[in-house]
């Protein structure tokens, strides 16, 4: 009997698609690290832990879409899909596809485990919730020919042995980061947009250190990124990590809360640990928004001093800003971006508001009947599915387009990384080329909407400008 043959794949996803301007030739000469000739950010490790604690008889590949294409051709005997709500479309077209060659197809992830009946309809087994403690049962039910329609853990994972995940099966050369670790799941804040605590519960669960250890010896390339949502959730555990990480020559990333930076002790770990760069959701300035998202009511002060105390530990912020809750307007989404540039922060994102079916966000639209969209493909942070509170769609729309054209105006990356003076150092130049480079990111993404910026109304930005210095308009 020939070995299982089993094809993983993940959908394209546009929050991953990395494709290198001209600009970035310049950044690729500044790090060995960067991989600028890639097609994607950074490799997803959901797969390749499943890949990993897969039956070692079974012949297994994974495809992410964002770097190759999905091969419909396969001899693959069991396809599984992973999707998150906006590549839902795009996974059940695939699974349609392989299901009418006569394959069987196995449909997961975080959009299946909050809409698993309308799943069903595309596969012949989905899986609710993680897939690491029913994932060996399902390949058993499969070799038997009893695979169930659903499969749904009675418990979360526990985070431990699941080994070495199998990024031999990944593309790496594709990515322009391609070492991703993970040290953790869950998260304690229930933010009414965010669909994680009630995805991978609210509970922090942990990978024991000593893998986690030798997860990162084996990498190749030693600038990471954490996949944990919250790398600094747990004081002690975070604590115990960096100071285990210690002189292992990593360079890292990851998602933190604010609170690292008034945690002098920890903060100093983490830099000797090897942290260059942290993801900080700073989500808004709205004051009536503050408590709702647990910010004090100081969060204003609290912020610009964040910014200095990792400033001056050399960590570059990228800073998470979401436009379009209930009680933003135009002149509050105007300070912050205003806010965002003063901090110099050397990376920003300006998402629009997405309620993901599963969360609070989605249960409180649908019961006021402000949930405008269907199509799960635009529920993708860069199109408003739902009618705002206190703006018109429109005004949104162009709020969050101005304000990747502000923050990433040459002006603004000047005063920023600069301060009107030329970089100097190879980290700076780096920042510098990728500003840019992700300056001509947003003009391509406004083309392609049909946006183009030498024709958009009069800035709603230049009200700021208070120093009396006019700027060039926005190119194409």
């Amino acid at each position: 009997m020939s070995a299982l043959k089993l094809l993983l794949i993940t959908p394209n996803n546009p929050f991953n698609i990395f494709r290198a301007p001209q600009v970035f030739k310049i950044a690729g000469q500044l790090s060995k690290y960067m991989q600028v000739k890639s097609r994607a950010a950074f490799p997803g490790l959901n797969l390749a832990i499943l890949a990993a604690i897969t039956p070692e008889h079974v012949e297994t590949q994974i495809i992410d879409e964002s770097v190759e294409p999905v091969d419909f051709e396969t001899d693959a005997d069991l396809v599984g899909i992973t999707a998150m709500t906006n590549m839902a479309p795009a996974a059940y077209k695939m699974a349609d596809i392989f299901r009418q060659r006569g394959k069987k197809v196995v449909l997961g992830g975080v959009h299946v485990t909050v809409c698993p009946d309308e799943a069903q309809a595309h596969a012949d087994a989905v899986v609710v919730g993680e897939a690491e403690p029913v994932w060996k049962g399902l390949i058993a039910d499969f070799e038997r020919g009893e695979l169930k329609p659903r499969y749904r853990s009675e418990r979360l994972f526990d985070m431990k042995s699941y080994g070495i995940p199998r990024r031999d099966l990944l593309k790496g050369e594709r990515y322009l980061f391609p070492s991703t670790l993970e040290t953790g799941r869950g998260c304690p804040f229930d933010c009414d947009f965010c669909s994680v605590s009630r995805t991978a519960g609210r509970a922090y669960r942990f990978r024991p250190t000593e893998e986690v250890l030798a997860d990162a010896d084996s990498l190749t390339n030693k600038w990471v990124f954490f996949v944990d949502d919250i790398i600094n959730g747990h004081r002690q555990h975070a604590l115990e990590l960096f100071r285990a990480l210690k002189g292992r020559g990593l360079r890292w990333a990851g998602q933190a809360t604010v609170m690292i930076a008034r945690d002098q002790e920890l903060l100093d770990a983490a830099v000797d640990a090897g942290c260059r760069a942290l993801f900080i959701g700073f989500e808004t300035f709205s004051s009536p928004n503050l408590k709702k998202l647990g910010k004090p009511d100081n969060w204003q002060e609290r912020f610009f001093q964040a910014c200095e105390s990792l400033h001056k530990k050399k960590i570059a912020i990228w800073g998470g800003f979401v436009f379009g809750l209930d009680t933003d307007t135009v002149e509050v989404l105007q300070k912050t971006v205003r806010l965002a540039c003063e901090a110099k922060l050397e990376f920003a994102q300006f998402s629009r508001l997405t309620p993901l079916p599963g969360t609070a966000q989605w249960n409180q639209f649908q019961m006021e009947s402000r949930i405008t969209e269907t199509d799960w493909s635009k529920f993708n942070f860069q199109h408003v599915v739902y009618k705002p509170n206190l703006m018109s769609a429109d005004e949104l729309n162009r709020c969050v387009r101005e304000a990747w054209f502000e923050f990433y105006s040459t002006r603004r990356v000047v005063q920023r990384l600069g301060q009107n003076r030329p970089p100097i150092s190879r980290g700076n130049l780096m920042l510098w080329a990728l500003n840019i480079g992700i300056s001509r990111i947003a003009r391509h993404i406004a083309r392609e909407s049909n946006v183009r910026t030498k024709e958009m109304p009069h800035s709603v930005f230049e009200t700021l400008h208070s120093s009396g210095v006019s700027e060039q308009r926005h190119k194409s």
